[in-house]
């Protein structure tokens, strides 16, 4: 819009090389201060075309009969859907333009969150509230890069950090492929476990527990430490393989329910060889595990024992003082220990009975 006195002569738009689009005017003329000005507007044909298309528009909305509802939720879904079409159709991605037989290693080579641009494989994660409709694709895809991948971890990968951490590495010893050499060398085994979920947290409550099995042959302990862990460890002790397992899940970390149950295995093995003031005041009837080395029946089994020699050599004139501890070790004597013993502990029973009366049998030479 151009202003310009009435006496005056208003320029018009100088004339270019090209052609210029045909230009609509209108002159008005206004009194301004008591000076008359004329203006003159000047509009463009595509301006009077919006301008037409406009109010068409509405003319065509006010002679439509139907009462049209606004809707103010737009359709995200298909927004989302047009621009991903629109963005991916004009441009050409990395995993566009990979070679079938491109490696993997030096596209993906450490852990990075997930790129839609660099994965050649059709991905497709998330949830969409209309049925029968595919999951989103990997272009844009915020939940792919929720949750962890292992793109890095491929057998390719691997392959590769073994190679470079070969030279590094020492071979595995043959004498430790033995079962035996290994539960001596190795007394403690700890087993964990971990667990691969599709929740909404890539931690596992299960993944903290932690099981350490000790081989107690290894360790230190007499007939009083014996007993005594044996009655503390309770049914975590397995009286066949000599082997105890300890197992904790309380502490939130696996770290700690490991320490935990180093310590438990510290106060268990200590605590063993501490005698108390009562432990010396226990009569026969209080024992846990009967003890037949402190019994009287010890005594006279091997008094009869080395008496029935010295009768079957022919030396029972002298009927001395027999020594005892030659014959503690033979066979029969400690058959008639071992029955003995079974039949206390266990309780009688057909299987204990007949152990125990084999065993008299023979040490009588019956």
């Amino acid at each position: 819009m151009t202003a310009a006195p009435l006496n005056t002569q208003v320029s018009r738009y100088p004339v270019k090389s090209r052609v210029q689009p045909k230009m609509v005017s209108k002159s008005i003329i206004k009194v301004v201060n008591g000076k008359s000005f004329l203006f003159h507007i000047v509009r463009s044909p595509i301006h009077n075309t919006q301008r037409c298309c406009f109010y068409s528009r509405i003319k065509e909305d006010l002679e439509d009969e139907e009462f049209k509802v606004l809707n103010i939720y737009r359709d995200k879904e298909k927004e989302a859907e047009f621009v991903r079409e629109e963005i991916i159709r004009g441009h050409m991605t990395r995993a566009d333009c990979m070679r079938t037989d491109q490696s993997w290693t030096d596209v993906w080579p450490t852990k990075a969150p997930f790129h839609w641009g660099s994965v050649p494989i059709p991905v497709r994660q998330g949830f969409r509230k209309k049925k029968k409709l595919l999951a989103l694709g990997r272009y844009g895809n915020i939940e792919l890069m929720k949750i962890p991948n292992f793109l890095h971890l491929t057998p390719p990968h691997i392959k590769k950090h073994c190679q470079a951490i070969k030279k590094f590495c020492t071979k595995f010893p043959e004498e430790l492929k033995n079962l035996e050499v290994r539960k001596v060398n190795f007394p403690i085994e700890v087993i964990t476990s971990d667990y691969v979920t599709c929740g909404t947290s890539i931690r596992d409550s299960r993944a903290r527990e932690v099981k350490v099995n000790v081989n107690l042959s290894v360790l230190k302990f007499d007939d009083h430490a014996s007993m005594k862990m044996k009655k503390l460890a309770g049914e975590k002790l397995n009286e066949e393989t000599k082997t105890l397992q300890l197992t904790s899940d309380r502490c939130p970390l696996r770290k700690q329910n490991y320490d935990f149950n180093i310590y438990k295995l510290t106060a268990l093995y200590y605590e063993s060889h501490v005698t108390e003031p009562w432990e010396d005041e226990m009569e026969e009837s209080d024992w846990v595990v009967y003890q037949w080395d402190k019994t009287q029946s010890r005594n006279k089994i091997l008094h009869l024992k080395s008496k029935i020699q010295q009768i079957d050599s022919g030396q029972e004139e002298k009927m001395e003082d027999p020594d005892v501890s030659v014959v503690e070790t033979e066979t029969d004597v400690q058959q008639y220990k071992a029955a003995f013993c079974d039949l206390k502990d266990k309780g009688d029973n057909e299987e204990t009975l007949n152990a125990y009366k084999q065993s008299v049998l023979k040490l009588l030479n019956l």
